[in-house]
């Protein structure tokens, strides 16, 4: 006969003290709150760069910096912006001189986007203070839990992008 243990509860936390009723399992309630959070903390840690200030930035730079020739559009789903919002933002990166816009060889119209170096030295600092992200902003999460927790956000986030056709241009433009 085994030794009988009792049942399993999850631990204690503040939420414990809290009723948010149908919120209590609802992922984007975590998410949001998480994201204000994270975000604040951030914005502290990117004071007085170029990317400070708003969303899209540094994933777009790094989007292009390793896929040199992307166009905005194909971009848009990734950086969770619509085709308004993310010439806004190509703009402002433009001007601060991190992206360079080029006229496509094959077709004037369509302008591919490229990192300038300017862009780069600021992907090395961004680099820097995401890679200290683990013990910074999740220290409560052990590394096997901050790689599952990256790997079902990404999960879901693919979804969505997939939802989205945002794998097309990968087809379409390569």
């Amino acid at each position: 006969m085994s030794d009988p243990s009792p049942p399993l509860t999850p631990p204690q936390d503040c939420y414990d003290e809290i009723n948010l009723d149908c919120l209590t399992d609802a992922i984007s309630y975590y998410v949001r709150v998480l994201n204000l959070w994270v975000s604040r903390d951030l914005e502290k840690k990117f004071h007085g760069l170029p990317v400070a200030g708003g969303t899209g930035k540094i994933s777009t730079l790094f989007i292009v910096k390793h896929q040199p020739g992307i166009t905005a559009s194909e971009i848009t789903q990734f950086a969770g912006k619509d085709a308004p919002a993310m010439t806004r933002l190509i703009d402002k990166l433009t001007v601060d001189g991190l992206l360079e816009r080029r006229a496509d060889p094959e077709t004037r119209r369509r302008q591919q986007l490229y990192i300038t170096p300017a862009g780069e030295t600021v992907l090395e600092t961004v680099r820097d203070i995401v890679l200290d992200e683990p013990q910074d902003a999740f220290w409560m999460l052990t590394p096997e839990e901050h790689a599952q927790t990256v790997s079902l956000l990404r999960k879901i986030c693919a979804g969505y992008v997939e939802r989205q056709g945002g794998m097309d241009w990968k087809r379409k433009s390569r």
